[in-house]
């Protein structure tokens, strides 16, 4: 028998919502720069925290182009991580599942009761060419 699907303020958990209420992936956050053994710097960093819990998922935007005439899908992805975590927008975040990194665009607070630090929302970018001994 199927499991009925979470609640989420009184609506059926769907999409995006209910992928972002359960932590499914692990992710290391990188800070900072490092040097390789030729002296060249990469902006990828040194792990900070490795193996915490987020949430990871697409995100989608329509919004309408005037100039061409037509509706554009604008795809992002979102990631909900705890509120302990010291994360600021010049980090970077490795996918431990998938091995793909992001950069952060913004971060904000998920809206809440108030009594509890509130979860942060990262809204992340995913960055081409980049490895764990990229220069």
């Amino acid at each position: 028998m199927a499991r009925p699907r979470p609640r989420i303020g009184g609506r059926i958990a769907t999409g995006t919502d209910g992928v972002l209420r359960f932590r499914n992936r692990r992710i290391t956050i990188m800070r900072g720069t490092r040097v390789n053994a030729y002296g060249d710097e990469s902006d990828v960093g040194a792990p900070l925290y490795v193996g915490v819990q987020a949430a990871l998922a697409e995100t989608t935007q329509t919004s309408y182009d005037s100039a061409s005439q037509r509706q554009q899908i604008i795809r992002g992805i979102t990631c909900k991580v705890p509120a302990w975590v010291d994360v600021v927008t010049t980090d970077t975040i490795k996918d431990e599942a998938t091995g793909l990194f992001y950069m952060i665009e913004s971060i904000q607070a998920a809206p809440g009761p108030g009594y509890y630090p509130a979860e942060k929302i990262l809204t992340l970018r995913a960055r081409s060419g980049v490895g764990v001994t990229s220069d």
